[in-house]
């Protein structure tokens, strides 16, 4: 255990960020000029470039965000004394950035996310430390997070304690390593610095409409409100990035929103590969491709799951005519950023990277449980589509959530999931015409092998059509 707390003690924080002429090597970052882009730190440890500079207080403003997101200019501020001692600041932020704008206290039905600051269970970390330890076949004694398994095994341990929440801290890390997202990461082909220095191009189709969407996206974070701020850069670099490595899909504003999250907890390239990972293995194919099909079909198999787990909320829905898609698409595209409080989407994305796409469904579902009696007392469509609009922002109890969500999808597997899709997504081809590869053999089909499938496709026809071809040509020879 000793071990684990010395070489543990301070996670390394691996990114293009921390040092003071920061803001000066992004804007040349995103440029052709290869030496800058050469000149980005990848390696920064976090108690070197911070050393001068102001560390948030513990549970305080910015003290959940990884360290090189710190907004230094604004730390400064609240750094100061006051003049006059009476005075307040003109804004106060929470633990992710998020700027808080009650003066007298949080509301009432936040209270229990606003009112107590995200603050690390010691002996939860050292729990998970000790695991770490424990379930590493090396036996030597200087085990760092380098020597941790790319990918951890799922054991029934494991997946209880992803359950019970993973230690703020350590998140930027285990996610990795729960998802795939480091494996993917080092067996790359092409290194994240030279998809950034390929996809810097203004020009391309879609640099103008993230460029636009840069501020929109997450305004009320103080590292994504202006062009200046620590985010921005990153996450136009990681948007053009993602819109260049996968051309079928090219940028899509759902992708926007999990960026910026990512951003504000890890690293730029560890978030560019937890994106990856999301895209290509954790959701189904063509979640995020101009025709959503893939997500389409994911909300008529909620609908058939809705039948099946929550009878009464479905003849609600059916009685008023609801159609719950227009609601809960987002909730899907956006794995329920910006929909529910941070403290409440890192436990959901805890599971969500460990177990896959089944969670969005189980929350979901969860979600709909805890509002059944309230649905159960409205009268008209209006009302009942509100209350289901305005359920994921009402959800401040994280342990009540989860432990509804699993109980009443106690015997909803992948199986279940994937037969589903199956029949649904075959509905959805048959009507749109859509090729999204054959869900039998690959559930979830990454978006590079679409492309491959559909040039094999294409290879098969015309050799096809030359076979018929040479046939037709043979034929009055073999007459003679």
């Amino acid at each position: 255990m000793d071990v684990a707390k010395t070489l543990f003690g301070s996670r390394p924080h691996d990114g293009y960020s921390g040092k003071q002429d920061y803001n000066e090597k992004v804007d040349t970052a995103i440029s052709d000029d290869e030496e800058a882009i050469a000149g980005l730190s990848i390696t920064e440890p976090c108690d070197g470039p911070f050393a001068e500079g102001f560390i948030p207080t513990p549970g305080g403003p910015f003290s959940a965000l990884t360290p090189s997101m710190w907004p230094q200019d604004i730390l400064s501020k609240l750094g100061q004394v006051p003049d006059d001692p009476n005075s307040q600041p003109e804004y106060r932020f929470d633990e992710f950035g998020f700027r808080v704008e009650e003066e007298d206290g949080p509301e009432q039905n936040s209270n229990k996310l606003l009112g107590v600051p995200l603050m690390e269970d010691a002996q939860e970390r050292l729990k998970w430390l000790a695991h770490l330890e424990f379930s590493h076949n090396n036996e030597s004694n200087d085990l760092t997070w380098e020597k941790v398994d790319l990918r951890l095994p799922r054991t029934d341990k494991l997946c209880q304690m992803v359950r019970e929440g993973i230690p703020h801290s350590l998140r930027p890390q285990l996610w990795m390593r729960l998802s795939g997202g480091l494996e993917k990461k080092v067996n790359s082909e092409m290194s994240y610095r030279d998809i950034v220095k390929v996809s810097s191009n203004d020009a391309l189709a879609t640099s103008k409409q993230i460029e636009k969407d840069l501020l929109r996206t997450m305004p009320g974070n103080a590292c994504f409100s202006t062009m200046n701020s620590t985010g921005v850069p990153r996450l136009r670099r990681l948007l053009r990035a993602l819109a260049w490595l996968y051309p079928d899909i090219g940028y899509c504003q759902g992708t926007g929103m999990m960026a910026a999250s990512l951003l504000l907890l890890m690293e730029e390239e560890d978030s560019f590969w937890m994106m990856c990972t999301i895209v290509e293995d954790l959701l189904p194919a063509s979640y995020y491709s101009s025709s959503l099909i893939g997500i389409q079909a994911d909300q008529r198999v909620l609908r058939t799951l809705i039948c099946s787990y929550l009878p009464e909320v479905d003849v609600t829905l059916k009685q008023h005519d609801i159609e719950l898609s227009l609601i809960t698409l987002h909730w899907f595209l956006t794995i329920f950023a910006s929909v529910v409080h941070m403290k409440i989407l890192l436990r959901i994305w805890d599971m969500f990277f460990f177990n896959g796409s089944i969670v969005l469904f189980q929350i979901t579902l969860g979600m709909l449980k805890i509002k059944e009696p309230t649905l159960r007392g409205l009268e008209n469509s209006a009302q009942i589509f509100n209350a289901l609009s305005d359920i994921p922002g009402e959800i401040d109890d994280v342990e009540q959530l989860l432990q509804v969500s699993l109980e009443v999808a106690s015997s909803l597997t992948d199986v279940v999931i994937e037969t589903h899709r199956r029949r649904h997504l075959a509905y959805l081809m048959t009507d749109q015409g859509a090729l999204v590869g054959n869900p039998e053999s690959a559930p979830n089909l990454p978006k590079q092998h679409l492309t491959r499938l559909a040039t094999s496709i294409l290879r098969a026809i015309c050799k096809a059509i030359r076979f018929a071809f040479s046939c037709v040509l043979l034929k009055p020879s073999s007459l003679d």
